[in-house]
């Protein structure tokens, strides 16, 4: 005869290869001998799960404890190159171009050598240099024409870009200086502030200005970017992460930990601004709850809630 109770393992199958045996309990088979497995509780909502089985699986746990719930809006706009890193580049006396050494989209430094001039007056040659660093987006001129007046190159510096964001009447009241801003696109976040207010006489609406660090080179001039402002910010003495949440018969839960593994737990919720949630009740600051991959703890909860109906 066998067991009511014994020991089955599940190989949960990771998406980037890798696999781990994880221990649930559940009702199973005995062993052909007939000796029995070791017993384990088998609570409802409870997965027994060890930490070292939790982190070869990736579920990461945070501890529950205060945090802000943020209000936001949304705004849009487009990068800007600064004006202050456009240089147009001419030469200091009428003659004729004898070099112009580079081309669009040539990188330079500041102080580089990028043209050679045989004065008019003098007939003698004199170097133009690039003021600033940058690339060089546009050139007007080759050599053995005439340099007079005109720009010979433009050189631009995209390490610091602009955002300027429309501002709309009815968003004007919440929208001010030193709000803190998220810059994004479909795939990749800066963090920024606002740092600029202008009106715009001939349009209806204002015009935030949020600088771009670009150092990485993520981000290109003319690029449509979303901005997430972040208007006021309440504190809360406890909030978790929206990543816990895990739906299950129509219930949001979160997976605590305890001593076997995790548990699945309903909260009583107050605010949330989309990434964090005030708790009102069914936590305590200092618990630990899963927030990376909580998935798999719903999948196998629900895997040994089926096998206890047979």
């Amino acid at each position: 005869m066998t067991s009511k109770y014994s020991i089955s393992f599940l190989l949960i199958t990771l998406s980037l290869g890798g696999a781990l045996l994880a221990t649930f309990p559940e009702k199973a088979y005995a062993s052909n001998n007939g000796e029995h497995s070791e017993q384990h509780s088998d609570e409802e909502g409870h997965i027994e799960l060890s930490a070292e089985q939790a982190s070869e699986a990736g579920i990461k746990n945070v501890f529950a404890n205060a945090g802000q719930i943020k209000q936001a809006i949304t705004v849009y706009g487009k990068s800007v190159v600064d004006p202050s890193a456009t240089s147009q580049i001419r030469a200091r006396f009428p003659g004729i171009i004898t070099q112009l050494k580079v081309n669009v989209g040539d990188t330079v430094k500041a102080g580089e050598i990028v043209a050679e001039i045989e004065s008019s007056d003098s007939l003698k040659r004199y170097k133009v240099t690039s003021p600033i660093s940058g690339i060089v987006t546009s050139r007007y001129a080759n050599p053995g024409e005439l340099a007079n007046e005109q720009a010979l190159l433009t050189v631009e510096n995209y390490s610091q870009l602009w955002v300027e964001y429309r501002i709309f009447p009815s968003q004007n009241q919440a929208i001010s200086k030193g709000q803190s801003v998220t810059v994004s696109n479909e795939f990749v976040q800066a963090q920024s502030t606002v740092t600029h207010l202008l009106a715009n006489k001939s349009q209806p609406f204002m015009v935030a200005r949020v600088p771009l660090d670009n150092t990485q080179g993520q981000w290109s001039p003319g690029q449509m970017l979303s901005g997430t402002v972040v208007t006021s910010q309440t504190s809360m003495p406890l909030v978790v992460d929206n990543r816990a949440f895990q739906e299950i018969e129509g219930e949001r839960v979160i997976f605590v930990k305890n001593d076997g593994g995790y548990e699945a737990r309903s909260l009583t919720l107050g605010q949330t601004d989309g990434k964090f949630t005030q708790v009102i009740s069914g936590l305590e600051a200092g618990e630990q709850y899963a927030v990376e991959n909580s998935y798999l703890l719903k999948a196998e909860l629900g895997k040994s809630s089926a096998s206890h109906t047979h």
